[in-house]
């Protein structure tokens, strides 16, 4: 995949081994916790309840995680995050065979392991520049967005195939143990630049605020970051109701929706080989504006599909560029910002981002029984492509600057 390989490196071979399993995880957990809660309940609201409780987490733990990773020692952060979302998802197994197990048990170890898992991504993210070598980073981040979207193909499936034969509660228990690679692969790791952070002599409410004023002032990332914001509103409304606009709209099959997953899954892998390639060479911020503008003429054809390929392709143009950008803006940030506040202002830029998503899904739910849901695709796509367009000044920033004076 790569033309000068990072595989070489001790710290690649243990953070992406260890990565693998942990994501392979993570689907497990994704696909076997909704099918325990319906198990229980029967009930689509005990649903929705859970992914509130999985979802608020990351919105309001990734600033608190963000001051966590510049003030105490990550390594510690990382092993102690994993280990004990490994404790906490085992739980839910053990009090089922201890004929215990309540609905109210799996929402707060949902929660739990949610604001675990919110801290363990932001520490991820921030460690990764003491991790590899400045020019390394886009291959670095391109590496673990492939692993990420590929387990979305693989992991799934093995998820289902699995509860089918062993049952969820032993699934659960295999995502447990998935927590622990990548707990001993950290061990291993070796910095390149100082592991602990420097002591701060101010309190944390106002560590958080130095992030924030950093990413306000900042010339590139305060202006990203507000573009982000509104077109995750775009983006939020997409994710929260194809599947409602496949079954009403096109009327189509669990298969066929399986389908469009899983082609647009692909479409993603080959974003990633592009960026990876042709990422350091193009200008990063024209490109990923480009990216943005492609997502929301994405969003606009989607209004427009009328089968099961149609929507396929849409949902493809879609999200392919989302990964592109994604791989470009985590690698800009962590050329940009200097370690000693990375994780403040990485939780803040990860809290804003993810903020929109569950409002825009909320709104637009209520907002299809009023309107017809292509015509909310297609404003929203309008709109997503306008805003971009209002940004498109950001190209001329001097990026190459900017990453000096991070120095």
């Amino acid at each position: 995949m790569f033309k000068q390989s990072i595989w070489r490196e001790q710290n690649a071979v243990l953070y992406f081994s260890g990565t693998i399993l942990s994501k392979i995880g993570d689907k497990f957990y994704i696909i076997a916790i909704p099918w325990l809660i319906y198990e229980l309940t029967q009930s689509a609201a005990s649903m929705g309840v859970m992914f509130l409780v999985q979802t608020l987490p990351f919105i309001f733990i990734s600033p608190i995680a963000g001051v966590l990773a510049d003030r105490l020692p990550r390594r510690t952060l990382l092993i102690s995050s994993a280990l004990l979302q490994a404790v906490l998802v085992g739980l839910i197994p053990i009090l089922h065979m201890l004929q215990v197990l309540h609905i109210w048990h799996i929402y707060l170890l949902g929660f739990l392991v949610a604001s675990l898992g919110a801290v363990f991504s932001v520490v991820n993210a921030t460690v990764v520049p003491q991790l590899f070598q400045k020019e390394k980073l886009i291959k670095v981040n391109a590496t673990h967005q492939f692993i990420d979207t590929s387990s979305v193909l693989f992991g799934s499936v093995l998820a289902g195939m699995l509860i089918g034969k062993i049952g969820v509660y032993n699934v659960l228990l295999l995502d447990a143990f998935s927590f622990i690679p990548i707990a001993v692969s950290i061990v291993f790791l070796k910095f390149l630049t100082k592991e602990t952070p420097t002591k701060m002599s101010t309190n944390s409410w106002e560590q958080l605020r130095a992030g924030a004023n950093f990413l306000y002032h900042h010339s590139i990332l305060g202006p990203f970051t507000l573009l982000i914001l509104i077109v995750n509103i775009a983006n939020g409304a997409l994710i929260s109701m194809l599947v409602y606009f496949s079954r009403e709209k096109l009327l189509l099959t669990s298969d066929q929706i399986g389908w469009v997953y899983a082609g647009a899954a692909v479409a993603q892998i080959v974003a990633i080989a592009i960026v990876n390639y042709q990422g350091d060479k193009k200008n990063p911020i024209r490109l990923m504006l480009i990216n943005i503008m492609i997502s929301g003429i994405g969003i606009i054809t989607v209004a427009f599909s009328w089968n099961w390929q149609t929507l396929l392709l849409a949902v493809a143009i879609q999200s392919a560029p989302v990964i592109m950008f994604n791989v470009l803006f985590k690698t800009m940030r962590q050329k940009l910002v200097p370690t000693h506040i990375f994780g403040r202002v990485n939780g803040l830029i990860m809290m804003l981002g993810l903020g929109t998503l569950p409002l825009a899904g909320f709104l637009t739910g209520i907002l299809a029984e009023l309107v017809d849901i292509r015509k909310i695709f297609f404003v929203l796509g309008i709109c997503s492509v306008i805003a971009t367009i209002k940004f498109m000044g950001l190209a001329k920033v001097d990026v190459e600057e900017e990453e000096r004076e991070a120095v």
